[in-house]
């Protein structure tokens, strides 16, 4: 623009020896050619300014959901974090009301308002959290940004490589909130910072609620899909009841209305218990099995000896059994009526199954020869 300018005031020069400016016709010219170009700077200024309209988070919008929140969980991101933040947002790292600090960046597309980016630092830690909060990165997206980055369908998308999370910086429209959105995406975010051994948290659910909402055993009878992220399974993927369980968890937290649970299955609306067990999950996080050690004898008179294992989660139970020397002994576990494990013989003997909706195993040690003691180790989620 400025060249622009200066071949301007170049061509209405006077060519003769007088100073430009000393015939007022000429000072006219360049007067009006002058505003020609002012005008024409400030229309490029106008079409590149940002013309959308960043919201302002409200709290009780986290209620505004209707239909499904379709979304998608990527593995690289398509915009890379660059030395001063991604490229194409501005933002940065907020320190919220709460004391910590949450990553926050807004599409350049909106007009710069850092106090926009501090509420929506304070709105993410205002919902129920752990110490994933400060790993996370936001990126508060126009709907065209999503579409190019999520998919072309998505309103929003989360990378767990990346623990970044795209989510519409407006409203999607009038039936559901940005707030409602960004909880939910927040939801997997959580997810993905917690464990549910042997399975996948982002696609299962944490441990306590996909226990609590028996992901396991409805998976194995096909009610339920994990991972599953196309429009025709959407709705029974148990990462996406999680996530909307935790946005659910976060409406009756803050005494908000609840929202019609339209979003996913009834089938994974929880209960007031599994809701407790999603809690947990968050505050409190399952870090992996405990193991107990119990001992043991087996005699001619008394030749076995039982024991019950409550298992109030799903996972891998895992049984070790050491016995004395000259000792020979069957190690059985049982489900209710079912043997799901055997082994026989001296030493050491291991052997594991995988708790699915199961409460409780019955362990039996039953010596085959000889007589003695023995060790059993039982490690359970």
């Amino acid at each position: 623009m400025a060249m622009r300018h200066l071949e301007a005031e170049a061509t209405l020069h006077p060519r003769g020896p007088a100073r430009a400016g000393s015939s007022p016709s000429a000072r006219w010219l360049i007067l009006c050619a002058a505003a020609v170009v002012t005008a024409l700077m400030a229309a490029a200024a106008a079409q590149s300014a940002p013309s959308r309209t960043l919201k302002t988070p409200r709290t009780a919008d986290l209620s505004r959901a209707s239909g499904p929140i379709p979304d998608s969980l990527i593995s690289a991101p398509k915009t890379y974090a660059l030395a001063t933040g991604p490229s194409g947002y501005w933002g940065g790292v907020y320190r919220a009301a709460t004391g910590e600090n949450v990553t926050v960046y807004a599409s350049n597309a909106y007009p710069v308002e850092p106090a926009l980016g501090q509420r929506w630092a304070d709105f993410l830690s205002s919902l129920l959290h752990g110490p994933e909060l400060s790993t996370v990165k936001v990126l508060l997206s126009t709907p065209a940004e999503i579409s190019l980055i999520c998919g072309q369908d998505a309103l929003a998308c989360y990378s767990a490589r990346d623990a970044q999370l795209y989510a519409p910086g407006e409203d999607p429209d009038a039936s559901l909130s940005a707030e409602a959105v960004i909880a939910h995406e927040y939801g997997h975010h959580v997810a993905a910072n917690r464990l549910n051994t042997p399975w996948d948290a982002i696609d299962w659910g944490p441990k306590r609620w996909a226990s609590a909402m028996q992901v396991c055993p409805a998976t194995k009878k096909g009610r339920l899909a994990p991972g599953a992220e196309d429009p025709v399974q959407y709705d029974v993927n148990p990462g996406e009841g999680w996530a909307e369980s935790y946005r659910l968890l976060n409406q009756r937290r803050l005494g908000l209305p609840e929202s019609p649970w339209e979003i996913v299955s009834q089938a994974l609306f929880p209960s007031d218990a599994a809701l407790a067990a999603a809690e947990q999950d968050v505050t409190a996080p399952w870090t992996g099995n405990t193991t107990t050690a119990r001992a043991g004898a087996v005699t001619r008179a008394s030749r076995t000896r039982t024991y019950a294992v409550a298992t109030p989660l799903d996972g891998t139970l895992k049984l070790t059994l050491r016995a004395s020397a000259g000792l020979r002994v069957a190690l059985d576990v049982f489900a209710s009526s079912t043997r799901v494990a055997h082994a026989t013989g001296a030493g050491a003997l291991a052997r594991s199954t995988t708790v699915c909706g199961t409460r409780a195993y019955r362990v039996r040690v039953t010596e085959l020869a000889g007589r003695g003691s023995f060790q059993l180790a039982v490690s359970k989620p």
